[in-house]
């Protein structure tokens, strides 16, 4: 499988950047999450609730490198909304062809 391009992300502290985070790796419960996240996403109707579950997962995709709290104070909206992409579009590319070989049929002796 080619190597994926890392995901990144830059916490500033007012218009200065405080720290660029990258990740290369997306466990699957967070793929997962995602997935169901942007299902539920709408933007005529997007509140709280799902600003926050986007900011738990953008954390929990990032190995918990930084708080929620911290992507509130520093986080660029857009930013935010590109992690939350990027994470999907890899479920997007995952679900072409599997490299793994089905096992061959039983042979009879």
């Amino acid at each position: 499988m080619p190597q994926q391009t890392p995901i990144k992300i830059t916490l500033y502290e007012g218009d200065e950047e405080k720290k660029t985070y990258t990740c290369l790796i997306i466990p699957w419960g967070v793929l997962k999450k995602a997935i169901a996240l942007t299902k539920n996403l709408n933007a005529e109707n997007i509140g709280t609730e799902e600003i926050d579950a986007v900011a738990e997962l953008v954390v929990m995709a990032f190995g918990k490198q930084f708080t929620v709290a911290d992507l509130d104070e520093g986080a660029d909206v857009g930013e935010m909304l590109a992690v939350l992409q990027s994470i999907v579009a890899r479920a997007s590319g995952l679900a072409t062809a599997n490299p793994t070989p089905l096992p061959s049929a039983k042979r009879s002796k």
